[in-house]
């Protein structure tokens, strides 16, 4: 039972990296705003689990590390929020930007590549 409380957990599916990457996306919005989120960082550990880091992070070893800004995704996400926007297009353009970020955890990632697409 401890071995699997204090365990690692690895990402199951790119499935679960999105979820989970979603997951941070809505909770980094609501702590600090669409701007940090923006000028922040995603990194993908061995693990493959996604991490936001507010400054840039520098690929560890194992990982990959995206730069939010460089996303044409998080962009338009600045541009709607500026104009304060209802709550389902937020939602919208957040799930763009997951979109965006799992596409570049694929194109730099083998072990993401590894992961199933979908698994129950």
């Amino acid at each position: 039972m401890l071995r699997r409380m204090f365990a690692t957990r690895t990402m199951l599916s790119q499935r679960h990296v999105g979820e989970r990457a979603a997951q941070v996306i809505d909770r980094v919005i609501f702590d600090m705003g669409v701007d940090r989120l923006v000028q922040g960082s995603f990194g993908l550990d061995r693990y493959c689990r996604p991490h936001f880091s507010s400054a840039p992070v520098m690929p560890g070893r194992d990982g990959v590390a995206v730069a939010l800004a460089q996303l044409a995704e998080c962009s338009a996400l600045s541009a709607v929020a500026k104009r304060d926007p209802d709550p389902a297009v937020l939602r919208l353009h957040t799930a763009a930007v997951v979109d965006g970020l799992l596409r570049e955890f694929h194109a730099r990632c083998p072990r993401f590549r590894a992961l199933p697409v979908v698994k129950d």
